[in-house]
């Protein structure tokens, strides 16, 4: 099967345009991969359940290919992958002026970033706040 260059082009696009480093904290759930659908996505103020780390993320998309969506969908995959069920967003962040302008200067990219911290939720009740 041959790919056409536009083809070619168009799978980097939709393929590669976020790519996630993983930092693995457990590997207690690694054979029990999750459906990124079935990901919850918290964030750090939220009254989050008991649960397990599994893994840091951190994840890196050109400005330009990417959006928050597809930051987040990225992760939550990727946190699926570990076994996680969930995942704690800390942040996401544009890329700042200065890149922006070193990236147009030198024909780069400005890159999008985000983190987060893969977890498993055993169960849904919330853990009492301090």
């Amino acid at each position: 099967m041959k790919l056409s260059l536009a083809g070619m082009v168009a799978l980097f696009v939709i393929a590669g345009c976020v790519s996630v480093n993983k930092s693995v904290l457990s590997s207690s759930r690694l054979a029990q991969p999750v459906p990124q659908e079935t990901v919850q996505v918290y964030f750090a103020d939220d009254s989050i359940p008991d649960h397990e780390r599994i893994a840091i993320l951190n994840a890196t998309g050109a400005e330009h290919w990417t959006n928050e969506g597809q930051m987040i969908d990225k992760l939550r995959a990727e946190a699926g992958k570990l076994g996680a069920n969930a995942i704690i967003l800390n942040q996401l962040k544009d890329p700042g002026t200065g890149e922006r302008v070193v990236a147009a200067l030198f024909g780069g990219a400005a890159n999008r970033k985000g983190s987060a911290i893969a977890i498993y939720i055993g169960s849904k009740r919330p853990r009492p706040r301090p």
